[in-house]
């Protein structure tokens, strides 16, 4: 479970807590509230993380999300009050690419919240033995490719086509991580 403390700059208030939210693996009571979340993102957050399905994020989307296999693996930012304000999925495919897929809620980008995510993500990974994952975004998607590419050193992206961009972001090693804990 990992913490966010989310501060207001500038002013007076620098530094206020409006909000604490926990990351932590996403689980089936979790379903409401994430339906919750996609009925307050805008309609092009969602048609950037769903590829165009829009308001259209059906039932067996969220399913999976709540629903984690040995293939599928996702997180939520859960804010005091109990709404989730993002989510995260590390999911293995059949030709055994690593997928990584993030869905902030607008009102809540640039707050830290999909860097905690891919925290989470990362260290799963790391768990699992995955050196890289991938992520497919919108070729015009800058934030998301600007978002991902800064998570790790060597991240890089490449137009494959279809109008989509793929991010190859490598994954800390876990004797790196372990290093680091200890100094």
């Amino acid at each position: 479970m990992t913490l966010i403390t989310d501060t207001v700059g500038g002013g007076s208030i620098q530094g206020t807590t409006i909000a604490l939210t926990v990351v932590r693996p996403a689980r089936a009571d979790d379903l409401a509230a994430l339906a919750a979340m996609t009925a307050r993102a805008s309609d092009d957050t969602l048609w950037r993380r769903f590829h165009g399905a829009g308001r259209r994020v059906g039932e067996r989307e969220l399913d999976r999300i709540v629903h984690p296999t040995d293939a599928h693996r996702s997180w939520v930012a859960v804010s005091p009050s109990g709404a989730i304000h993002g989510t995260a999925t590390l999911a293995r495919g059949r030709d055994g690419t690593v997928e990584a897929a993030f869905l902030v809620e607008d009102g809540w980008f640039r707050r830290g919240i999909g860097r905690t995510l891919f925290a989470a993500l990362a260290a799963e990974a790391r768990r699992s033995g995955v050196n890289e994952v991938v992520a497919r975004v919108q070729a015009d998607n800058e934030r998301a490719i600007r978002f991902l590419r800064g998570l790790r050193a060597g991240a890089r992206a490449t137009f494959v086509g279809d109008g989509e961009v793929e991010v190859v972001v490598p994954m800390p090693r876990a004797e790196h991580a372990v290093n680091r804990s200890a100094a």
